[in-house]
């Protein structure tokens, strides 16, 4: 009886040993390209890495060795994130296969408080065509990121923010992998406002005097000073935004120099006085007399300005 569960016991041995064994990244460093993807475990669609996903350090069995990341993960992939001297620790997430079709692989690549994820594409041959980073901490506190997949292999970036008064504005970029190798943007939709660039009326007026220039704390809160009618005078505007855009302000007149580096706004009509303080690259403005109908009540004109740098026109 025994010698006839021989040939059976026989046949599922061979059958087992043909079967492929799933290498282990953290410890094999001899494999094939189909091994090497292969080892990656299937993610079932649709799928979304948040940011708490990606902060949760991850066990030694799915690190990767040095030997398999120098074989197959391109230095180009992650050297713009770290410098030269950091070498970041790679780890498994996941596998995206699309049939009859390329393969994505998803790894965490990490250095001390520096963590992002990749998305790297192989073709058919298990070849390395591209990658894109897709998330990374630590990240801006405002927002809320994530990166999803869809059941039809489109790719989505989502950042999100919850205002203040409750209201949920956001941004996201889909793309797709095309058959020339790379991403290609296929959408973006956001509900976010337009950042849009202030208007400067004095912009283009000359500014050839010593303490003409243009002066500012940030993009949006900025003091520009002009040439004026003589050489007492100058020409200013000033444009204050700060704190989220509760505080905000805009004023445009004349400035009379009591000193060569002391200026006045002071005009008749108007209860706003302003002192203006100029030393060698930097301007401290302070409200002498309350310019309430020129600016929100909470907040004042008071600052201190940095001068902007000119470029310098380099000699034909």
């Amino acid at each position: 009886m025994a010698w006839n569960r021989f040939p059976v016991l026989l046949f599922f041995w061979t059958l087992l040993s043909c079967v492929e064994k799933r290498a282990n990244l953290a410890i094999d460093q001899d494999l094939a390209p189909r091994q090497f993807v292969g080892s990656f475990p299937e993610i079932p669609l649709p799928w979304t890495l948040t940011e708490a996903m990606l902060s949760s350090k991850p066990g030694d069995s799915l690190l990767i060795n040095q030997a398999l990341v120098k074989r197959y993960i391109p230095d180009s992939v992650y050297k713009k994130h770290f410098r030269r001297a950091e070498h970041p620790r790679f780890h498994i997430i996941g596998r995206i296969s699309v049939k009859e079709g390329e393969t994505y692989i998803l790894v965490r690549a990490s250095y001390r408080s520096t963590v992002l994820a990749y998305l790297l594409c192989f073709d058919l041959t298990d070849s390395f065509r591209v990658s894109k980073p897709v998330l990374q901490l630590p990240v801006d506190a405002r927002y809320k990121n994530e990166f999803s997949v869809d059941r039809r292999h489109v790719m989505s970036k989502i950042r999100s923010r919850t205002g203040r008064d409750g209201q949920l504005t956001y941004r996201k970029d889909a793309w797709v992998y095309n058959t020339a190798g790379v991403f290609t943007l296929v959408l973006t939709e956001s509900n976010e406002p337009i950042d849009e660039e202030v208007y400067n009326p004095i912009d283009t007026f000359p500014a050839t005097r010593p303490l003409s220039g243009d002066y500012r704390l940030s993009a949006r809160d900025f003091l520009s000073i002009r040439d004026g009618h003589s050489d007492k005078r100058l020409t200013f505007f000033l444009h204050m935004e700060r704190k989220e855009w509760a505080c905000t302000g805009e004023l445009r007149g004349e400035l009379n120099l009591v000193t060569p580096t002391l200026a006045h706004y002071d005009r008749a009509d108007d209860h706003c006085i302003l002192e203006f303080s100029f030393r060698r690259n930097a301007v401290t403005v302070r409200e002498l007399s309350a310019c309430g109908n020129r600016r929100s009540v909470r907040c004042t004109f008071s600052g201190t300005y940095r001068r902007k740098a000119v470029p310098v026109k380099k000699k034909k």
